[in-house]
């Protein structure tokens, strides 16, 4: 039903921009809530999309809209906006959010837009811009409440009322601070409320804080927040002392941001979201991924070439190829990706390199073994050539058990070196287990077959 609902406002959109009735556009659009109005963005060409930003103009909103879109639209969209109206949209931002889109922004211009901002957010932003892409300081927001242990409920209810606090976006938790300011407890604000008035934070708060430290990896800030089931999880500088909190909006933007990068990473298409972008783009994007492909090809080429002689006496062997890399190439996606994933989930831990392995293998021998008889009793019933019927049940063995293998190895090798093991599961495997199936399919049809 949300579905239908958001291609009818995407087609009544796009007429009325063609149209330029924007007064009534305007009007649509203080009903549209900002994240379905930046679902729309994708659907429409560059200049609409233009036309319809600057036809927002609620600044929070546009700040809402931008942080939503991929990075292609947004410098799309902000390529004619003067330096003041950037300021203005990335002051209505939260400060995470405005640091994410400082760094997608030209170098000069960004330099120009922080100068420009004087107020304690731009300090806010500017300080986030510190810490490296893609951890848990980059995407903190510096905005939390944090107390004195020794203050009552009842004390902290009134802080809570007053104006010092009202600029925290996500208010989950009380964190709680010693006379040196380092963080020893934690409280939601349910407890605070169930408590006797007089009661100090110190006594119902609880001890055993989880925290991360701001050159963590998001990825692991996002398996942190997702393994204690926390709304937010504060940051904390060397000392112990508070500088920020990631919380869970923004964790949810991680498992988005590197579950896609995964998948593309799988597939062999890079590892930038490429569906809103130019077709050069795309394609310059995906050319390199694609090379190891057409490498692992062209070494399957000369190992075919290598036994023609003993295709020439049983041309009977060549019509097995396919059905053989296919099977090999299909198990070996299958284990990388498993492999893949529980890492990501930390299932699975890399110093266990041997057991996750070996069990992979042993599942491939058994699938291979079971498909591979199957394979054999049928070219034994088309051909009836006894030999030529084991080459190629001992082909799909071989071909199944390695795919297996590799399959599983070379992401948990990946994953040793600090490599994304995403990468392990595109053309690196595919064309590896390519060659090794048909390199082991002759090389056993010749020994069996006796050429």
């Amino acid at each position: 039903m949300l579905g239908e609902r958001n291609k009818i406002l995407v087609e009544t959109i796009k007429r009325l921009l063609r149209r330029g009735y924007h007064s009534r556009l305007k009007k649509i659009l203080t009903k549209i809530h900002a994240a379905d109005l930046s679902a729309m963005f994708p659907s429409l060409s560059a200049h609409h999309q233009r036309e319809l930003f600057h036809l927002i103009d609620d600044r929070e909103k546009r700040g809402i809209v931008l942080s939503e879109l991929d990075e292609d639209i947004i410098l799309n969209l902000i390529e004619e906006l003067d330096v003041s109206e950037l300021v203005a949209i990335l002051e209505s931002m939260p400060s995470d959010d405005g640091s994410a889109l400082l760094r997608m922004l030209p170098q000069v211009k960004a330099d120009a837009v922080i100068e420009w901002m004087k107020k304690s957010g731009s300090e806010e932003v500017e300080g986030l811009l510190k810490y490296a892409d893609d951890t848990a300081g980059a995407i903190m927001i510096p905005d939390f409440i944090a107390l004195h242990e020794e203050m009552t409920a009842s004390e902290v209810i009134q802080s809570l009322q007053t104006t010092e606090f009202k600029d925290v976006e996500m208010p989950f938790y009380i964190y709680v601070i010693n006379e040196n300011n380092r963080l020893v407890g934690v409280c939601s604000l349910r407890q605070l409320v169930v408590v006797p008035p007089e009661t100090p934070l110190k006594r119902f708060m609880a001890t055993d804080v989880v925290s991360v430290r701001p050159d963590m990896d998001q990825e692991d800030v996002a398996k942190t927040v997702a393994r204690y089931n926390f709304l937010a999880v504060p940051v904390v500088d060397e000392e112990q002392k508070m500088i920020g909190v990631v919380t869970v909006d923004d964790v949810i933007d991680v498992f988005r941001e590197e579950a896609t990068e995964d998948i593309l990473k799988m597939a062999g298409a890079g590892e930038e979201f490429v569906e809103t972008k130019s077709v050069l783009r795309s394609t310059r994007i995906r050319l390199p991924w694609l090379f190891a492909s057409f490498v692992g090809g062209i070494i399957a080429v000369f190992i075919i070439g290598h036994f023609e002689e003993s295709l020439k006496r049983i041309s009977y062997l060549a019509a097995f190829i396919p059905v053989i890399m296919g099977m090999g190439g299909n198990i070996g996606i299958q284990s990388s990706t498993i492999v893949v994933r529980g890492i990501a989930t930390g299932r699975i831990n890399i110093r266990h390199l041997w057991q996750v392995v070996s069990k992979e293998l042993c599942i491939g021998l058994i699938l291979g073994s079971i498909y591979g008889l199957i394979l054999a009793i049928l070219a034994q019933i088309h051909y009836n050539a006894g030999m030529v019927a084991v080459s190629v049940g001992v082909g799909v063995v071989s071909s199944m058990s390695i795919a297996a293998l590799v399959g599983s190895l070379l992401p948990m090798i990946f994953a040793r070196f600090s490599v994304d093991p995403a990468v392990a599961t595109g053309p690196f495997v595919t064309t590896s287990i390519d060659i090794l199936s048909v390199f082991f399919y002759f090389q056993l049809a010749t020994f069996f077959l006796g050429m």
